[in-house]
């Protein structure tokens, strides 16, 4: 059972209600029935309130906003949320409660998590109440991987020191927003049925891609580590259709990259050519690897392992200037990573430093008082 089971069990509580919503088409029931549809049969739903790539996923990444529009079904409005200084919509006087219903990956630098921080921040003392409809990591709730992010790294990609991988649910961290940021607004979390050592395959559900990019459970999987790219130029395959398991450039010899790689626990890798159709080096053909994720995989240190190696091997390897989800100043790989210590690494730091770097300390301990899974 899933958090909009759960609410939907329990809908007839909030007869007179009005309610928004905040997700895109991925989210679905149990019956996989689309959430916005079964919860327009169940509740007054007056309008819908979209992430990053927009509520059908018509958007790419990295500042590309999307236009208001109508449910072709419901007739309701559809209010994008992702912008530097994203507004309220224009129905905010039509709701009570905002039904929260978005599928995250467990990766820090997946926005989802930062517009539901920024709506809730929006909300604040305005009286509304915020339900999330909570939704299990994929990634499972047991792996964390990365110091917690540096406050003066704070970005799109960032909003809270918390690590690379964190190993909590939409609706856990949304209780931690609440008290960390000290919010006037009530929040309650309908559970899923879950438990923190299962991931994504052991739940019986169909992967729908929860952002444009990551069509495939094994391209989440290796997100955590392979997003790094975005900060450089290398490829993460976009533009192909294995982008992030893809990773390539025009410079790179992929068999010595290949062999040269093969010591990397987690993942299994194979060389390869590409030409993405769209992104970095479109038109262009690339030589890289595609990853394979296997059990047992730390996508963050699997990332950095990569890049230092491709760092090491090829001068003509960069790391791009900004701007990157509207940051304008720092690098964007710092403030991916959350920190300049892990670029400094790539460049110049031992492999056996890794570890105390890959430490998400004290962060263990601080998310306990908001965990709702065992």
């Amino acid at each position: 059972m899933l958090g909009i089971d759960a609410f939907l069990s329990q809908s007839h509580r909030f007869l007179g209600l009005s309610f928004a919503l905040f997700s895109n088409q991925v989210s679905f029931t149990s019956e996989l029935i689309p959430s916005e549809l079964a919860l327009g049969e169940r509740v007054n739903l007056v309008g819908i309130i979209s992430p990053q790539h927009g509520f059908y996923h018509e958007a790419q990444a990295n500042m590309r906003e999307t236009e208001p529009s109508v449910h072709p079904l419901l007739k309701v409005p559809i209010h994008p949320f992702y912008s530097a200084a994203p507004q309220l919509p224009p129905f905010l006087d039509d709701f009570d409660v905002v039904l929260v219903d978005i599928q995250d990956v467990g990766v820090r630098v997946y926005t989802y998590i930062w517009s539901l921080l920024q709506l809730m921040k929006a909300l604040d003392g305005k009286g509304k109440v915020v339900f999330v409809l909570d939704r299990p990591n994929p990634l499972g709730g047991e792996l964390m991987e990365g110091r917690p992010l540096e406050p003066e790294y704070t970005s799109m990609v960032g909003m809270m020191s918390i690590p690379m991988i964190h190993g909590m649910t939409v609706g856990e961290l949304a209780l931690m927003f609440l008290q960390k940021f000290g919010l006037n607004l009530e929040v309650e979390v309908f559970k899923a049925e879950w438990k923190r050592k299962l991931k994504f395959p052991q739940l019986g559900l169909p992967w729908r891609n929860p952002s444009p990019n990551l069509p495939t459970y094994a391209s989440a999987l290796v997100y955590g580590g392979t997003v790094l790219l975005e900060g450089t130029n290398i490829s993460e395959g976009r533009g192909t259709t294995r982008p992030f398991q893809y990773m390539g450039a025009p410079f790179i010899d992929p068999y010595r990259l290949w062999r040269e790689v093969q010591s990397i626990e987690g993942a299994r890798f194979f060389p390869v050519g590409f030409k993405p159709t769209f992104d970095k080096y479109q038109g262009q053909l690339c030589f890289g690897l595609e990853i394979l994720p296997e059990p047992g995989i730390r996508p963050f240190r699997l990332g950095l392992l990569l890049l230092k190696k491709v760092f090491s091997l090829w001068s003509e390897a960069k790391f791009l200037p900004p701007p990157y989800e509207y940051e304008w100043e720092k690098l964007p790989v710092d403030i991916i990573t959350g920190s300049p210590l892990y670029r400094e690494w790539i460049l110049e730091g031992e492999e056996g430093e890794l570890e105390d770097l890959l430490s998400p300390e004290p962060f263990p301990q601080e998310r306990l008082p908001f965990l709702l899974y065992e």
